[in-house]
C-alpha cells in the first residue's frame, strides 16, 4: 500500500502544467507544485486539468532564439520528422524550398524536411519546375513553446499551439 502511494506521488511530481499568459499565449511549462502555488496566491486560474492561465498579463521580451536562424533539429521538430513533399519518415534531409542558388535563405519559411528521393527530384529547381507540392507552408513558430507544445502527447496543450 505504501509503495503504491509513493509511486503515485512520484508520478504526480513529474506532471507538467502549461502556463498561459492572460492573453492565452503559452509562456511556460511548470511543475504541478508551482502551478498549485500560483493558484493558491490567486495569480492564475484553472483552464483545464493541465493548463492554467495567469490573471495579469506578463510582458515577455521577444525571444532572441526566434529571430535567429533555425537549427536542423528545430526544423525536424517543426515538420514532425516527415518529408514535407510526400510524408515519408525515412532518409530525411533538409531542403531549401527556394534554392540558395536562386536567392533562397536559411530561414524558417524556406527550410523544410525532405526525404532524399524528393530532395533529389527537386534538385536545384523551384517548386513549380519540380512538380512537387508542399504538404504545408513552412512557418516560423509564433512562440518559443510552439514546437514543444506541437510535439507533446498532451492533447489539452495542442489547442494553444499556433503552428498550422
Amino acid at each position: 500500500m505504501k509503495q503504491a502511494y509513493l509511486t503515485e506521488l512520484d508520478s504526480l511530481a513529474r506532471e507538467q502544467i502549461l502556463v498561459l499568459n492572460a492573453s492565452y499565449e503559452p509562456i511556460n511549462i511548470t511543475s504541478w507544485k508551482r502551478a498549485f502555488v500560483l493558484l493558491l496566491k490567486e495569480k492564475a486560474q484553472v483552464v483545464s486539468q493541465k493548463v492554467i492561465r495567469l490573471v495579469n498579463f506578463i510582458k515577455i521580451p521577444f525571444n532572441r532564439m526566434m529571430r535567429a536562424k533555425p537549427s536542423r533539429s528545430s526544423i525536424y521538430k517543426r515538420d514532425n520528422n516527415k518529408c514535407q513533399y510526400c510524408g515519408a519518415t525515412k532518409r530525411l534531409t533538409i531542403d531549401h524550398v527556394i534554392p540558395k542558388s536562386k536567392g533562397g535563405t536559411d530561414d524558417w519559411d524556406n527550410l523544410v524536411v525532405a526525404c532524399s528521393s524528393c530532395n533529389t527530384k527537386k534538385s536545384n529547381k523551384l517548386l513549380e519546375q519540380s512538380g512537387l507540392k508542399l504538404v504545408k507552408k513552412p512557418m516560423r513558430p509564433r512562440t518559443h513553446l510552439d514546437l514543444t507544445i506541437f510535439q507533446t502527447k498532451c492533447e489539452e496543450w495542442k489547442e494553444y499551439c499556433f503552428i498550422v
